[in-house]
């Protein structure tokens, strides 16, 4: 059994170590704070001390007697009886898990997920026909939104609060809501909205693999042809494709701008979004990733390039750098 100075040694590691944060990033979903501690557990045996024990909790330290009247309400008998500590605020009733990774919960969504599954399988019957020229992509476009959203009430429902938008937005499929709405603002060429498609279909059809692989009322052939796409493994490949697409369709879009083909309006709003997106997705900050690794070599040959392409990428990174000043000007969701 590991001893306490073996865990004193794990807490005093210095966690800004670059092989562990390479690691922690490339975790998706992004864990919470209790998952996170099982990481570095894991990957701390793995690379640092094979003799760690990562079962190991610590003993809490014993909690200190509240002295009489402290912190509470004092009753003011005749019999002079100590005064009654005040009883704890409850807690406020927290909100579903945001990762939703795995899909289980359509095992218990009963007519909720029967009704998202009917809306999904129509919304991208649609699509494939806006791909194919046959049906409007403005239609299709709202009906992906509508799915998506009815995804979003049946797992989250709907209230007001902060923390309520932080678990929509790291949900799978709150990005791609946000992108859709931005491309149903008047002045977006057809062709730009067949292209906007890409991005939610891909969400819809995760998710509804997801639906299709656990929902207790789907045929076993229905679970047997999707449950591969609802793997973890090939979740990840559409999501590293789908992360190229938004960001490649971005840059298309501020080309446009200067063809008459968007409305700026459009385009401000979603690279809005898309800063929300770089913050919370691992697979966009892998995009731009790819692009700066096409573009670096290629602008350090060329004099004076170098110094440019620097001084533009760092200007752009402030705007997502949590750090910087400009961080959040334009977004303040998060």
């Amino acid at each position: 059994m590991m001893s306490a100075d073996g865990w004193k040694k794990f807490e005093e590691f210095d966690w800004s170590d670059e092989g562990w944060c390479s690691y922690l990033e490339g975790l998706y979903p992004p864990p919470n704070p209790k998952q996170t501690l099982k990481f570095k557990k894991k990957w701390y045996k793995k690379n640092i001390d094979p003799d760690f024990d990562d079962s190991y909790e610590p003993t809490p330290p014993p909690a200190t007697p509240v002295p009489p009247g402290v912190g509470g309400s004092s009753d003011s008998g005749s019999d002079g009886a100590t005064p009654s500590a005040k009883p704890a605020d409850p807690p406020a009733p927290a909100l579903p898990s945001a990762a939703f990774a795995n899909g289980t919960q359509w095992q218990v969504m009963g007519k909720k997920g029967s009704i998202c599954f009917s809306a999904y399988a129509y919304s991208m019957t649609m699509a494939i026909g806006a791909f194919a020229c046959v049906v409007s992509p403005y239609r299709a476009l709202v009906l992906l939104e509508v799915a998506l959203m009815l995804d979003i009430l049946a797992k989250y429902g709907l209230k007001l609060k902060t923390e309520y938008m932080h678990f929509v937005l790291m949900d799978d499929i709150g990005a791609p809501i946000m992108i859709s709405l931005t491309m149903l603002t008047p002045g977006l060429h057809p062709y730009l909205r067949i292209l906007a498609l890409t991005s939610p279909f891909l969400s819809a059809l995760l998710s509804f693999s997801q639906i299709c692989k656990n929902h207790s009322t789907m045929p076993g052939w229905v679970q047997e042809f999707f449950a591969p796409l609802a793997e973890p493994a090939a979740r990840f490949k559409v999501m590293r494709v789908r992360g190229h697409i938004e960001v490649a369709f971005g840059i298309v879009l501020m080309a446009s701008v200067f063809v008459a083909m968007a409305a700026p309006f459009a385009v401000l709003m979603f690279w809005n979004v898309m800063m929300m997106r770089y913050m919370m997705s691992h697979w966009t900050q892998q995009a731009f990733q790819d692009i700066d690794d096409i573009l670096k070599p290629r602008c350090e040959r060329i004099p004076g390039m170098k110094q440019g392409y620097a001084a533009l990428k760092s200007k752009l990174y402030g705007f997502v750098d949590p750090e910087s000043s400009k961080s959040g000007r334009l977004c303040t969701i998060l």
